[in-house]
This record gives structure tokens, sequence and C-alpha cells, in this order.
């Protein structure tokens, strides 16, 4: 037993492999394998398709015949040929230049879109380099994310050059990239030598979206007031209001030190906003997982991403109004976020609806109690369901007693109405909402 503990910790010393992965249940499901990690990142980092195809070709069944007995003059040829492959690699290594990479890549692109990249190379050796070629190391899920490498054929020493990359964002999420290699393959092309950087890198992908024109969220019969969307929000328009108890999803940044260690309890600050309407937005997350993506997720009708699309549509539009928005959303972290008037939040949110993933268990029972706990100060709300069920018809029914204004989304897979539901919840398609055709 001993034994086998030790084992598993200095397998963990090694860790994952630089390879990239996507954070979240993937991570923790990958992580269980950091040797097969370690196997992908040796072959994408050393080996070349021109060593792969002489290799299948000529000296595996040279090898193959030598083992079971035969005996022929093409064994001198395999010899020969394998005597090349290891005379170049070897060579490769005494010749391998020296080199300085800086890259750039976006910090956030959003799902389904191309992104650019930006290398700077420059050669601080002695040597001419020739062959390198930079961003080598690939995405092991290729139908997630997509890296293009780029080639140098040479770099004088002391020169610098600038290569234009770039790749594609397939699937929402947010991402680790791999690790920033370069390599050269001079000379014949059978052996890569080079070097990989240790920082790390990240990219998050948020949900592909429409662009709203206008989103109807009518304001209820508790405040009837009209709200500009055109007002263009100012320092007058927020106030600190006062403290109170630190609740799950709150931001850190507005932790009260002092309050907090009064009491002994994290403490928050809380801010009111004057002559402006408050919206919550309530995301339902509940929803199958699957390693591979759900068979919904392959063919674009997976409820659950079309509400991650909705979502993301209507914080995308409210971004542009006075409103105040509180996000509510769970999976599997509470995330509760509170624009509280400030200007430029909408790359914050997009970062959270990208971390976002299905849940097992109802999200509502987290995310209800701190909905109502705020509803005296909250005056529309926006539900997204993706499911329907007696405890959502309880929470509308208890939303339209409080007279605030209400909309509420149903997204089935293709649009069906289930038959008890109320005529105020309206029923969307999620193939729809995902080729961009949600209007508001």
């Amino acid at each position: 037993m001993k034994r086998g503990i030790h084992a598993r910790l200095r397998i963990r010393r090694f860790g994952w492999g630089p390879i990239g992965y996507q954070q979240g249940r993937r991570e923790r499901l990958a992580m269980q394998f950091p040797f097969f990690a370690w196997c992908y990142y040796f072959l994408a980092s050393h080996i070349t398709v021109r060593l792969l195809t002489i290799s299948t070709v000529c000296v595996a069944p040279a090898a193959f015949m030598m083992m079971s007995g035969w005996q022929s003059r093409a064994f001198d040829i395999a010899f020969a040929v394998a005597a090349w492959i290891v005379g170049c690699a070897v060579a490769g290594f005494a010749l391998r230049p020296r080199l300085v990479v800086e890259a750039r890549l976006p910090a956030r692109v959003e799902c389904g879109s191309a992104f650019a990249a930006r290398y700077e190379v420059r050669n601080v050796g002695r040597r001419t380099a020739r062959g390198v070629s930079v961003e080598t190391l690939r995405f092991p899920a290729f139908t997630a994310l997509r890296l293009r490498s780029v080639a140098l054929e040479s770099l004088a020493p002391g020169d610098s050059a600038t290569l234009a990359g770039g790749g594609k964002a397939r699937m929402r999420g947010r991402f680790v990239l791999p690790a920033l290699r370069w390599d050269a393959d001079f000379p014949c092309g059978f052996w890569r030598w080079g070097l990989t950087l240790p920082e790390t890198r990240t990219l998050a992908v948020y949900p592909r979206h429409a662009r709203l024109d206008a989103f109807a969220l009518p304001l209820g019969n508790r405040n009837r007031r009209e709200v500009s969307a055109a007002s263009q929000l100012t320092r007058e328009a927020f106030e600190f209001h006062g403290c109170r108890e630190f609740r799950d999803g709150d931001s850190l940044r507005h932790v009260h030190a002092r309050s907090s260690a009064r009491v002994g309890a994290p403490v928050v600050k809380e801010f009111q906003t004057e002559g402006r309407a408050r919206t919550a937005l309530l995301v339902d997350t509940r929803g199958r997982w699957m390693f591979g993506g759900t068979r919904e997720r392959l063919l674009d009708i997976d409820p659950f991403e079309a509400a991650l699309s909705v979502a993301a549509s209507v914080v995308d539009y409210l971004a542009t109004t006075d409103r105040v928005l509180e996000l509510l959303v769970a999976g599997p972290e509470v995330y509760r976020f509170v624009s509280a008037g400030r200007i430029g939040y909408l790359e914050e949110v997009m970062d959270i609806l990208a971390a976002v993933e299905p849940m097992k268990d109802d999200p509502l029972e987290r995310l209800e109690p701190m909905l109502l706990d705020e509803i005296r100060l909250i005056q529309s709300v926006c539900l997204v369901f993706t499911g329907w069920d007696e405890r959502r018809r309880r929470l509308v029914e208890e939303l339209e007693a409080w007279e605030v204004g209400l909309r509420a989304l149903l997204i089935t897979p293709f649009g069906r109405r289930p038959p008890d539901v109320p005529d105020i919840v309206e029923c969307l398609s999620a193939r729809d909402v995902m080729r961009g055709m949600f209007a508001g």
C-alpha cells in the first residue's frame, strides 16, 4: 500500500505535460494520466512526419524481417538509413540555434472565431538559424482549440523577425494553452531540437452570441419609469450604501478589510445606484456532461450552451445601457456579479460565462435564495431556463407576486413547448440560438 502511495506521489511531482488542457472537469480527468501527456509531448516536440514515414516504409519492415530470421541485402540499406537518421539528429543537436521568442496572443476570444497571434523571434546565437518553427506544440483536443505553427526558413545571427500566426477556438471554456515552443529540424528534417518555455498561457473562450439592437425587458408594476438605453454612466450615478456579510459569489475586491477584522467574518461593501433600474439575470445551468461532449452539443442543439449564448447576448446589450446588472449563475461554483454602476464590465462577465460548466444537481437550490434576498432592490428579472419543472413554476409565480418586471425564457433543443408551461414563459430553439437567430 505504501509503495503505491509513494509511486503516485512521484508521478505527481512530474506534473502534467506542457501540452495544454481545458480547465474544469476535463482538467481533473486528464490529470489522472500524466504519463500519456508526457508521451504526447515527446512525440509532438521531437518526432517529424518525415521520420515517421521513412521509419514505417524502410526501417520498421527491415527490423521485423530481421527478427523473423530472414536474410536480405535490403538490411544494409535499412542500416544505412537508420545511421543517417541518427547522424542527422546528432548534427542537429550540435547545430541547434539559440533564439529568444516572445508571443502575443489575445486573452479572450469568442467561440467559433479565429484569432491572430504574433511572434517576435531574435537570433542571439553565432550561427544562422535554419528550419525554425514556432508554436509547434498542438493542443491535444483538436475539436476544441487549434493553434497554427509558423515557420522561418533562416535567420542570421543578431537579426530579428516578426511572424504572424493564430488559431481557432471551436469550443467554449477556459484553456491553458500548450507551452510556447520553438525548434528546428535542420538538417534533413528527421529530428527537432528546440526549447519549451515554462510560462503558463491562458485563453478564455466565451459563448458565441448575437448582438442585440434591443431587448424587451419590462420593469413591472412596482416601478414603471422608463430607462434610457443611450445615456452614459456618470460618477454620481452610484454611491456607497453600506456593508453586509459576505455571500457566495461576491467579488473579493469589494471586501471591507477594517469591518471584516472588527466583526471577525468577511464583510463586503454594497453600492446603491441612484436613479437606475436594477436587472437580475439568472441562468439555469442544469445539463449533462460527457468527456467528448453531449450528443446535443455536437449537433448544436444543447440547451445549456444555448442558455449561455442568450445570457451573453443579454449582458452585451445591458452593458450599453444605464441599467445595473446582477448576474446569478452556478456551475459548479456560484458566481454572483453586480455591476454597481461600473463601466466596461462586459469582459469580466464573459470570463465568468466562459468558465461555467453544466450541473447535474439543480442550480436553483443555491441561486433562488440569493435572488429572493435582493428582490426588494431589483426592478426587473430575466430568467433563462434549460428545463421545466414544478420548482421553476413556483419561482415564476413568486416573482410575479413581487410585481417585478419578468421575462422568462425556456430553451429546448428544437423550440417545442412543454404542455404545462404558462404563457408568460417564452420558448426558444437551441438550434436557432446557436445559429445566431436570437433577436431579443
